[in-house]
């Protein structure tokens, strides 16, 4: 039964590979973001909201897209992609960071006049944490309470990808400016208990404003 299943999903996909990526067109390129990151604190337990602050930063991904005669077509993105908010305390300002390999793959459309069209994505993606800064900031802040802690906490997270903006095409390759949104739907914070020191709903979200180059070429031209 599962050799049966495994012949059945080789020939769907051999199905979808004939119908779509024969008439593909194939583009690679970087893209050059500028990202506002927060989070989403909340106690259910304890119901209260926790303010904090935006920090914002620079990134530099790689994406490649396959699309269809009808430009439609799928854009996977890895990006090394630094998340995270800011909190007050006592007049000063502590900026929790992190740093995380993000994966998004989405559903991709473009539609408009030859030289001119309008982009919308959507999709979902995967990230794994390579760094915080958590050490720093209790050698700076030694009295705070912090929320996350390396050992309890998520260094793997997933959510969806939302991007909208235009394309100006060329020849041989295109410009593309995109406002992209990002929201996870996992916590960064894994509670194992609840209490009314550390909040059981943590979703990192971030607001994208990306210049993007792709280089265009057809399959019959690899």
């Amino acid at each position: 039964m599962k050799l049966r299943n495994l012949i059945q999903l080789i020939v769907l996909l051999n199905l979808v590979e004939n119908t779509l990526y024969s008439k593909n067109t194939i583009s690679i390129g970087v893209a050059s973001s500028y990202n506002n990151s927060n989070i989403n604190f909340y106690n259910n337990f304890f119901p209260q909201n926790i303010r904090t602050n935006t920090i914002s930063n620079y990134n530099f991904s790689f994406l490649t897209e396959i699309k269809n005669s009808k430009n439609t077509g799928i854009r996977i993105e890895v990006s090394k992609l630094r998340r995270g908010w800011s909190e007050n305390s006592n007049s000063q300002l502590i900026s929790n960071e992190f740093e995380f390999l993000n994966l998004p793959v989405m559903m991709t459309t473009y539609f408009g006049e030859k030289n001119f069209k309008f982009n919308f994505s959507l999709g979902p993606y995967a990230e794994f944490q390579i760094k915080n800064n958590l050490n720093d900031l209790k050698s700076l802040f030694p009295d705070y309470e912090f929320f996350f802690n390396d050992k309890r906490d998520n260094s793997f997270g997933y959510g969806i990808k939302a991007s909208g903006g235009f394309s100006i095409d060329f020849d041989k390759s295109s410009f593309l400016f995109l406002v992209s949104y990002l929201y996870n739907f996992d916590n960064l914070i894994d509670v194992e208990q609840k209490t009314n020191l550390i909040p059981d709903i943590s979703n990192l979200r971030t607001l994208s404003f990306s210049l993007v180059y792709l280089f265009n070429f057809t399959k019959n031209e690899i």
